[in-house]
């Protein structure tokens, strides 16, 4: 075993979107607990950010955007590869070079190589292919694949997934999908979300925490009042994609708001993704909450307004786990905001779009409560009601079922212990 094992890691950050955070924490954490001294390269799309945010000496925060891949570290890696094989040294930009020098790169991008996200499929094509043609080992880390019917993506998969060391699936849906295609036997496997294993000890940053601590305070007094409390965390790209849809997505959510309130329940309002100071969209649910919250002053009753608790600020993975914990019940549109509500074994509704939602869902034999977007107001409410009413027992069932899903999601890090670092 290497005194000082290298990994290269890329699809995680600290700012912005904070359930890349989670994996990314997480992942080191485990890293951490079998090899104390292991330097981490973190090519991330907030480099700045990241680095004001967290400052240690074994983890380096390189430029992980688009433009680096595909303008500096692909061109760099294909000449130095073409180069090599003449037999002629060639000096590597030193970002590129802590990844030749790592053990190997760790993916952990959310969803990759999946139809209709051909912007995203240039990203998760040049973020694998440098360290492929530097010869470093390559390992998918749990992350959502597939379907591959249409042309370009699954040609682009066919090419690139079979030369990953490893693929781990995140659901049964995703592997499936794989065994279309035409990737070595034992190449890819089954895992739980990294995040499954998170834990608040993990945080590296300081965000906002007495801000956090005066809503957690509040919640508590809430709750010793007798009264319930749900979780809404909404997600930009869904605002983003509805608004064709007349603003449907909003008025679920300030339906349910309404439904709860009138019941006296209380209801806090959060990000998953959060830029303070930022109007993008992107990894940015802080816009979200603006439109909604512009949206319930004008819609709902006066005397609901005051029940809703707005969290308008930058808060990282671990306020996050902390103030869902907090709650009775969520409803989210964020995958890992799913994941902090059901690894936290509060009863969950996911209004989303894609099949990564359903698969982990299964994993709690909980798929049904997972509905698209699109879905009209009264079935979103009626699927609400449902979980509403029977939250009892659905936190019962989570709990049973929790230890399994971390039990796989371990498997991962069992592997890069025989595997990377033994095999070393």
């Amino acid at each position: 075993m290497a005194d000082q094992p290298h990994f290269a890691m890329v699809g995680g950050s600290i700012w912005g979107n904070r359930g890349a955070e989670a994996m990314l924490l997480t992942t080191i954490a485990q890293i951490r607990a079998y090899a104390p001294n292991a330097v981490f390269n973190v090519y991330t799309i907030y480099p700045d950010r990241d680095r004001l945010l967290v400052s240690e000496e074994n983890i380096h925060f390189l430029s992980g955007k688009p433009l680096a891949f595909g303008l500096l570290y692909f061109p760099f890696a294909l000449l130095h590869n073409l180069l090599s094989f003449l037999g002629i040294s060639f000096p590597l930009p030193s970002s590129l070079k802590k990844m030749k020098d790592s053990s190997c790169l760790l993916d952990m991008g959310g969803i990759t190589f999946s139809d209709g996200r051909t912007p995203q499929l240039l990203y998760n094509v040049f973020s694998i292919w440098p360290a492929l043609l530097l010869g470093v080992p390559v390992i998918k880390l749990s992350q959502a694949m597939g379907p591959f019917e249409r042309g370009l993506n699954r040609h682009l998969a066919n090419h690139f997934l079979p030369k990953c060391k490893m693929v781990f699936a995140r659901g049964a849906i995703t592997e499936d999908h794989l065994r279309g295609l035409n990737l070595p036997r034992g190449s890819y496997r089954s895992a739980a979300d990294i995040a499954f294993l998170y834990q608040p000890t993990d945080s590296l940053s300081v965000e906002n925490e007495e801000r956090v601590t005066r809503i957690l305070t509040k919640l508590e007094e809430i709750q010793e009042s007798g009264r319930r409390v749900i979780s809404i965390i909404p997600s930009s790209l869904v605002f983003q994609q509805s608004k064709s849809d007349e603003g449907a997505y909003g008025s679920k959510l300030l339906n349910i708001i309404r439904e709860v309130c009138q019941e006296s329940a209380h209801v806090v309002v959060l990000p998953n993704a959060s830029r303070a100071g930022s109007g993008k969209v992107m990894n940015n649910d802080l816009t979200a909450i603006d439109a909604l919250r512009e949206r319930a002053a004008a819609e709902l009753p006066p005397e609901v307004v005051p029940q809703v608790t707005w969290v308008d600020f930058d808060i990282n993975a671990r306020s996050i786990r902390a103030l869902v914990g907090k709650t009775d019940a969520l409803v989210t549109s964020r995958f890992h905001g799913m994941v902090a509500g059901l690894a936290l074994c509060v009863p969950t509704l996911v209004i989303g779009w894609s099949h990564k939602y359903r698969e982990t869902l299964a994993d709690f034999d909980m798929a049904g409560y997972a509905i698209n977007y699109e879905a009209g107001i009264g079935e979103t409410l009626a699927l609400f009601r449902d979980i509403w009413r029977n939250k009892a027992q659905i936190r019962g069932l989570l709990e049973k079922r929790l230890g399994e899903v971390q039990a796989s999601a371990s498997q991962q890090f069992n592997y890069l212990r025989e595997e990377i670092i033994h095999g070393n």
